[in-house]
């Protein structure tokens, strides 16, 4: 076999694995949902099992039960992003089966509770989202978002809050509009007309229908704190603290200005002799000022 030969054995076999893959993967990940509790007490019952408390996300198939009670809340997620949203003390189930043409309906029995709907427009044109109770069964359009109330007694209500939902009880028809809604008081009893009806708000979830954008959730402000100074947080608050010492003012002693010591009154100078005849006679005194030293002759 040349090159060309194998290349093309090759491609023939990459093709038959792809195209395998295809046929076995798609339906089994179309029989398939993810169930997300928002919060607790969650449970999913497989068919023929026992209750199990969701903590986290799980897979689930079909003939899956997920119930809530009086604090659980729940979201199923399907693969073309439709969801169906359980509120507190719910129970649905839901069921997967394949039409003749190869599409997949999802049937969903609702048998508690209040669910809201969430079907998107990406839905196969073959395929379909039903609900149903004791008493009636819907068939939800593409684009279409509602919710279904389920009694304890029964009796069940079905509101539109966009696009239209097809209803059928006792063997009456009735399409209920957006802004509309219906009532089966239970089994083998018909729909009441359509009537306006004013929904109550859908409940927050952090995840939101592919029809009901998310509401916008405010930025958090930031609110500036001072910082305490280093020594703050050591000192004590003004009512603790101690009074403060009255200090008493103490005169302080006078150092005496020294006196300045009396003066001496200088010696004078000698008066100097008046001249007379008699010192005339012998002359000056030796010992007068001026005169010149006594000559002393050596023996």
């Amino acid at each position: 076999m040349g090159v060309v030969g194998r290349v093309c054995v090759c491609i023939g076999l990459g093709g038959a694995l792809v195209l395998s893959f295809f046929v076995i993967g798609s339906p089994a990940s179309a029989q398939s949902a993810l169930l997300d509790a928002l919060s607790t007490r969650v449970t999913l019952e497989h068919p023929g099992g026992v209750a199990d408390e969701v903590a986290v996300e799980r897979v689930i198939r079909s003939g899956d039960t997920v119930a809530t009670d009086e604090t659980g809340r729940a979201v199923v997620t399907y693969p073309d992003g439709s969801t169906a949203l359980l509120e507190e003390k719910s129970a649905l189930t839901i069921e997967f089966v394949q039409t003749g043409a190869g599409d997949y309906v999802v049937r969903m029995q609702q048998t508690l509770g209040r669910v809201w709907y969430a079907v998107t427009r990406a839905v196969a044109l073959g395929s379909r989202y039903e609900v149903r109770s004791a008493g009636m069964a819907s068939v939800i359009r593409a684009g279409s978002d509602s919710y279904v109330t389920v009694s304890p007694n029964g009796e069940t209500t079905v509101v539109t809050i966009s696009g239209t939902v097809d209803t059928s009880a006792g063997g009456a028809e009735v399409s209920v509009p957006a802004g509309s809604s219906t009532t089966v008081s239970g089994p083998g009893a018909t729909p009441l007309p359509a009537r306006t009806e004013s929904p109550p708000a859908r409940p927050a979830t952090s995840t939101s229908g592919p029809n009901t954008p998310a509401p916008a959730t405010p930025a958090p402000t930031l609110t500036r704190t001072p910082a305490p100074s280093p020594t703050s947080a050591f000192v004590p608050p003004v009512a603790t603290l101690p009074p403060l010492p009255v200090k008493t003012a103490t005169p302080k002693p006078k150092t005496p200005t020294p006196t300045l010591p009396l003066s001496t009154p200088k010696p004078t100078a000698a008066p100097t002799p008046a001249a007379t005849p008699l010192k005339d006679l012998f002359g000056p005194r030796k010992d007068a000022p001026g005169q010149p030293p006594p000559k002393i002759k050596a023996l």
